[in-house]
């Protein structure tokens, strides 16, 4: 499989389990935190499970429309795509990810 998953909040608990759960399943996974160190943490887990490159850990700031954008170019330069994206930062909205608002995002850390 050559489809790459991106998972925000990829480097700690749920995140962490879904990066696992997505490689296992032959996604390329970038694993994105906005504590950079554990987000490598995982992708080093998951390329010695899996084998090297399958995974890419990027520190972002999902409220940061700058970091967020940054993301984006790191993760097309690492894998060239994106298939699927999973928003697991503790954010607790239920709508259809074009239904967000970057207000939305940033609200409940201001």
């Amino acid at each position: 499989m050559n489809q790459v998953a991106v998972v925000i909040g990829g480097g700690q608990t749920l995140g962490a389990f879904l990066c696992r759960g997505l490689a296992e399943e032959g996604y390329r996974v970038a694993v994105v935190d906005i504590q950079s160190d554990k987000a490598a943490n995982v992708a080093q887990e998951i390329n010695a499970d899996f084998g090297e490159g399958m995974a890419y850990g990027f520190g972002a700031d999902a409220t940061s429309e700058q970091s967020v954008l940054a993301l984006s170019r790191g993760v097309d330069e690492i894998f060239g795509r994106v298939d699927l994206l999973v928003y697991s930062a503790g954010i607790a909205k239920a709508a259809f990810i074009s239904d967000f608002q970057l207000g939305d995002l940033t609200a409940r850390y201001r």
